[in-house]
């Protein structure tokens, strides 16, 4: 019944269709960057998320419900141009800053819409609502943007964008034929979440094209995401105050 929520509950479910990209082609992505170890280096997200976690309460106050959920669309956006105009010359900077916005996308977007959902959720239902809001958001949501990215022939969607990075798929198989197998303990692949080194073998034509693909890859959900901030920005209007306690 109340249509800032119903704004709300749209928006978050249409914002994790491009989420979607992050989640499933990121460490790909890494590998042909030239990132030796992308799943330690996808572990900074995690630790910007827990650093930013703390620091909810913080914004919280000084943000509210409305700006905090906007920053964290945009904060999906800015990753999403950082992967694409990083991907040509492998600007390794870009993609670190795009994996450590992880904090604000996640924390300013989900825990913020948790916190909010909880609030104005009459309170014999608030698990009921909490219990909507993941499977809007992390199940329809994601799952559309999972298809989108991979394929779902019963949705009519027969070919995902992933299988149009025809050439990044010769780049993973050049950088994986270059580069020796290791097994690594927990600490060697922890160190290793800062070493980027695309070995010299490795074409630069086939990284060349491989690259603009990529690049043409993210910028589609960033303008999706950008999008749907802008409708969220113009259509949300709600002047709850959510404290943080």
């Amino acid at each position: 019944a109340d249509p800032n929520f119903c704004i709300f509950a749209i928006c978050s479910t249409l914002i994790c269709i491009p989420l979607a990209y992050y989640y499933g082609m990121t460490a790909n992505y890494l590998s042909q960057v030239g990132f030796s170890e992308p799943g330690a280096t996808m572990t900074i997200g995690q630790m910007s998320e827990i650093v930013f976690m703390l620091l909810i309460p913080f914004f919280f106050r000084r943000l509210g419900v409305k700006w905090m959920i906007l920053v964290g669309m945009l904060a999906w956006v800015a990753r999403y141009l950082l992967f694409a105009y990083g991907a040509p010359d492998q600007v390794a900077w870009m993609i670190f800053i795009g994996i450590a916005l992880h904090g604000i996308c996640y924390d300013f977007f989900f825990v913020t819409g948790f916190m909010y959902t909880d609030h104005v959720a009459p309170k014999e239902i608030r698990g009921q609502a909490q219990s909507l809001l993941v499977f809007i958001t992390q199940g329809i949501g994601m799952y559309v943007g999972y298809a989108i990215v991979f394929g779902k022939p019963w949705m009519g969607i027969k070919e995902g964008q992933a299988t149009r990075l025809i050439e990044s798929d010769a780049l993973a198989n050049a950088v994986a034929a270059a580069r020796p197998e290791e097994t690594l303990t927990f600490g060697q692949s922890l160190w290793k979440m800062f070493s980027v080194d695309m070995p010299t073998s490795v074409d630069g034509a086939v990284i060349a094209k491989a690259m603009e693909q990529w690049k043409d890859f993210w910028i589609f959900p960033a303008i999706v995401a950008a999008v749907i901030a802008v409708i969220f920005f113009l259509s949300f209007w709600d002047k709850t105050q959510v404290t943080d306690d």
